[in-house]
């Protein structure tokens, strides 16, 4: 899944109150000129390859050299170059000095400092080999450029063998400005994941290895000591995520030798952990989770030697919703996502992400995969978690297009499961599409049952080859079907000189309160314009029963939809849309539909008089509709193909609409 911890620093952390001795007769090194003009020495300098005095090993890397700066931190490796738009003075653990060639760093006190003069700056290396220590010392430094008393005073020291690091403070009189430091050590050539950040210089003090602290702005007491040792064992390898869902996150990580135990824990704060859970097996899943949170999960090795650094690898757990669910894609700024909405891309290559699309005002935004031409796509993202009731009939909704012709080299497939992980081992395909060429928004819809009661998610996924195409996908809804509280099995309109006669019938009614009738001139947008009360007494029926109603309109186009409400004040929306118009161009005649019964495609034959585009759907016994297949008709004989392979067994009813509202007759069919 998307939760792995990156590489991690291997050290043990400690902070208690301890005495500051001064560092007496050190070197004071002869800081390089710093560019452009107007810059200082004691402002922005540097020393580059100051000798340790011995060999120090960081990170399991030997050094005998390092740079120190004035801005409170040292580095190992390359030194600094004297062009100070580089932005020394810009702490961030995260990413290195701010210049092309990061590289490890340790950084008692980050910030944008001003020494009182150069003699400030000093170094020595102290002891008999081999257990001396190097100490570097900042003395009297203003806490922000524009500060002209010093604020504090403080050092790092190394210690040969045990490689331990540690810096010590002294706090002065002068006012901290508008510090912001950062305290800690990072390893990385890019050290995203590979730092250590201490959240305040104190004797409570505590680490952590996912978040920066770059901006401590209190003066610590003078005699506080932060530590950094080694760890005393090798720490957890590949430690991941396996499966999670919105209340259980299960993570393992690779046995290592000589091992004895294990320690572990999952909290809300990415500092490390105080208190923590020991076992001997190299995995842990954690229960009773509260959904929609993001957790952090830390573990560490143990042996007889001691222990290793802590590993913190961040989760979120899934989040939940209710139904009816929408998701437009319209309140994220592009490329985030809805926060709902977790992503996966378990091969590599691109990601989910949204994308705003001005010349689409139905489809504003969407979330999209665009291939990078160089990795095979594998992506999936997961709708928030949804209580199912098992047997029932749910409806997904969505609008799919590529960017271009080439997206048949995108595959799209939906999922249902109850535990994410790498493989959704286990989960049901309820859609499948091949091929992806569609430039336009095409709206889809599919039905789906749920085996059992209980939380289920919805994943998309989108594979493809190498290719630099985009699948867009907006729009996406999730409904139960309701069972209608009539079975309605006709509604139809004629026009009548400048009226319109709209009909209706229903062969039964159960606790039905009335229909409400709608208009609309476009086909997309309906208003209210008639109540008509259930003629059914006190609304049961189990006979035909016939409604008409006349609507005045000079409009030459109109459109009419049926809702139909019942004595629980529940709305069901029409799935029939009529159209009347003056005239129509020609009516369309269907033939037959076979074979009958059919298992997996149901073929259409009819005849029509000239070419449009229409609609097929197909409805299920009580008139629900449960396909629409937007379909091109052409001039003469024309046979028509509808996979009904997941319709489940039963009676249903197919027919055709043309574009100006022409339909055929209601050819009914048995799905075996």
């Amino acid at each position: 899944m998307s939760f792995n911890a990156n590489a991690q620093v291997n050290y043990l952390f400690n902070s208690f109150q301890s005495v500051y001795t001064p560092l007496e007769n050190g070197i004071h090194p002869a800081l390089d000129n710093p560019t452009p003009v107007g810059y200082y020495e004691e402002d922005e300098g540097f020393a580059n390859q100051v000798p340790i005095g011995f060999t120090f090993q960081f990170n399991n890397t030997d050094y005998t050299h390092l740079n120190i700066n004035v801005n409170g931190f040292v580095t190992f490796g390359e030194g600094f170059t004297p062009d100070v738009n580089d932005r020394y003075n810009i702490n961030n653990l995260m990413t290195g000095p701010m210049q092309e060639n990061v590289r490890p760093l340790i950084a008692p006190f980050w910030d944008d400092l001003w020494l009182q003069n150069t003699r400030c700056l000093s170094y020595a290396t102290k002891g008999v080999a081999p257990n001396r220590q190097f100490i570097v010392q900042w003395d009297s430094a203003s806490w922000n450029y524009n500060m002209l008393e010093p604020a504090i005073s403080f050092q790092m020291i190394l210690f040969e063998g045990s490689n331990k690091v540690q810096f010590t403070y002294k706090a002065l009189a002068g006012n901290m400005g508008t510090g912001n430091a950062s305290v800690g050590i990072a390893t990385c050539s890019m050290c995203t994941g590979s730092f250590l950040s201490v959240n305040s210089i104190d004797e409570n003090a505590r680490l952590s290895g996912v978040k920066e602290f770059n901006n401590i702005s209190s003066k610590p007491k003078t005699g506080t000591v932060i530590e950094f040792e080694p760890g005393k064992c090798a720490m957890p390898d590949n430690a991941m995520v396996n499966t999670y869902n919105n209340k259980e996150v299960s993570l393992s990580w690779n046995t290592l030798s000589n091992t004895a135990e294990y320690d572990y824990a999952i909290t809300t704060s990415h500092l490390q952990p105080i208190a923590y859970n020991t076992s001997s097996s190299p995995a842990a899943t954690f229960n009773n989770l509260d959904a929609g949170v993001q957790y952090y999960i830390h573990v560490r090795t143990s042996n007889t030697n001691g222990k290793s650094g802590w590993v913190s690898v961040p989760v979120k757990t899934a989040s939940l919703t209710s139904l009816p669910y929408t998701e437009k894609f319209e309140t994220v700024v592009a490329p985030a996502i809805p926060e709902n909405i977790h992503i996966a891309n378990p091969t590599g290559g691109s990601s989910w992400q949204t994308i705003s699309l001005p010349n689409s005002p139905e489809n504003k935004k969407a979330i999209s995969l665009k291939g990078d031409n160089t990795n095979n796509a594998d992506a999936w993202f997961m709708l928030p978690g949804m209580e199912l009731n098992g047997g029932l009939t749910y409806r997904l909704q969505f609008d799919y297009r590529a960017s271009d012709t080439l997206g048949g080299n995108q595959k799209i497939e939906i999922k249902i499961g109850k535990m994410m992980s790498n493989s959704m081992m286990g989960w049901q395909t309820i859609y499948k599409n091949i091929k992806i060429n569609q430039t336009r928004f095409k709206d889809t819809a599919l039905l789906f049952a749920a085996p059992t009661n209980d939380i289920y998610f919805i994943a998309f996924r989108c594979v493809s080859e190498k290719n630099n195409s985009a699948v867009w996908i907006d729009n996406i809804a999730v409904n139960k079907i309701q069972s209608l509280p009539v079975k309605l099995i006709a509604f139809n309109g004629v026009r009548e000189f400048y009226s319109n006669k709209i009909s209706w019938q229903t062969t039964a009614e159960m606790n039905n309160s009335h229909f409400i009738l709608e208009r609309s001139i476009d086909g997309k947008n309906f208003i209210n314009i008639t109540t008509i009360p259930s003629k059914a007494t006190n609304g049961t029926s189990t006979t035909p029963i016939n409604y008409t109603i006349s609507d005045f309109s000079s409009n030459m186009v109109n459109y009419y939809r049926l809702k139909i409400v019942d004595k629980s004040r529940n709305e069901f929306d029409g799935q029939n849309i009529i159209r009347i118009a003056d005239q129509l161009p020609f009516k369309i005649t269907a033939f037959k539909t076979y074979p009958n019964p059919t298992t997996n495609i149901l073929n259409i034959v009819l005849y029509a008089q000239q070419q449009t585009k229409g609609l097929l759907q197909i409805s299920n016994n009580v008139g629900n509709i449960i396909l629409t297949i937007p379909v091109e008709i052409y001039n003469g004989d024309n046979i028509l193909k509808a996979d009904v392979s997941k319709l489940t067994n039963g009676i249903y009813y197919a027919k055709i609409i043309g574009s100006n509202g022409e339909k055929t007759i209601v050819k009914k069919f048995i799905k075996q």
